[in-house]
């Protein structure tokens, strides 16, 4: 077993930064040598993200009576200041491809006004606030419009899954995981078990 003793002065701004530095280095190794380099492990994260999106989960539906009428679409609401980095990990390199300008907070579907309609949960309300006091809007992107209500579900539904719930470690606010969740999980749950994987065990990934 490798040791390593780090003697520091507390009291010393440039000492603690640079073993700060030297812990972040040491860790990066770790993480290399167990989960694979950075670069790999934002391919498998995206990977994982678009294998999920592109599951055919129709099936899970097939009891649930939808409007066939190409109306709908799929939208985002999130903060105008949480930027999408291209490249800085998988599911943000994903978020780009569906057109994203930044990571969302809420995902939903509907018709007509209703994205703008931002009236949602509690969570979602203090998110708006926040935004209100330093003169700011939430930001909303139309995913995908002209969709079935099968097709906005479906894609809703996947997004939710990708991104997470926040109760559950992600990132939506939404207060659930949708309609037949645990049997539409369940169709692209090696996926899934990956980006839980990845997410907890990369220093990379700030989605926060």
């Amino acid at each position: 077993m490798n040791k390593k003793t780090f003697v520091i002065d507390i009291d010393s701004i440039d000492e603690c930064k640079s073993m700060f530095m030297q812990l972040k280095s040491i860790m990066g190794q770790l993480q290399a040598n167990k989960f694979g380099s950075r670069n790999q492990r934002k391919k498998e994260m995206f990977d994982a993200c678009m294998n999920i999106f592109n599951t055919d989960i129709s099936s899970v539906y097939s009891d649930v009576i939808l409007d066939p009428t190409p109306v709908y679409y799929v939208y985002t609401h999130a903060e105008p200041n949480r930027h999408i980095a291209i490249g800085k990990c998988g599911k943000s390199t994903f978020a780009a491809t569906l057109g994203m300008r930044e990571l969302p907070f809420y995902v939903g579907k509907g018709t007509g006004n209703r994205a703008y309609e931002l009236n949602r949960n509690e969570t979602h309300r203090k998110i708006r606030q926040k935004l209100h006091n330093f003169n700011q809007e939430i930001s909303v992107t139309i995913i995908r419009d002209g969709l079935t209500e099968l097709e906005a579900l479906m894609m809703e539904s996947k997004l939710i899954d990708i991104f997470g719930l926040i109760a559950t470690g992600g990132r939506l606010v939404n207060l659930d995981e949708g309609v037949n969740s645990k049997e539409r999980q369940f169709l692209y749950k090696s996926d899934l078990a990956k980006l839980s994987t990845i997410f907890k065990n990369s220093v990379d990934v700030d989605l926060k």
